[in-house]
């Protein structure tokens, strides 16, 4: 930014993170699958704000992997 504050050029900048999921005990199994899918594979997982990190409660953790390793099989 500062490079480009100079001389007036137009600049993009992205801060990537670790955006987290987190799947409760009383989720929508197949709607947090759903979503986590989408947010870590959405344009390859090549956005700032991809789904890099996933928290599941224990209630729901062996349905929700099964399902997530699932469609990355199917996809």
């Amino acid at each position: 930014m500062r490079a480009a504050a100079g001389n007036l050029k137009r600049v993009s900048l992205e801060l990537g993170g670790k955006s987290p999921n987190i799947v409760l005990d009383d989720a929508d199994a197949d709607a947090a699958i759903a979503g986590a899918a989408l947010a870590i594979f959405y344009n390859q997982g090549e956005v700032c704000s991809a789904g890099s990190r996933l928290y599941v409660h224990e209630s729901q953790f062996d349905r929700v992997v099964e399902g997530l390793a699932e469609h990355a099989r199917c996809t």
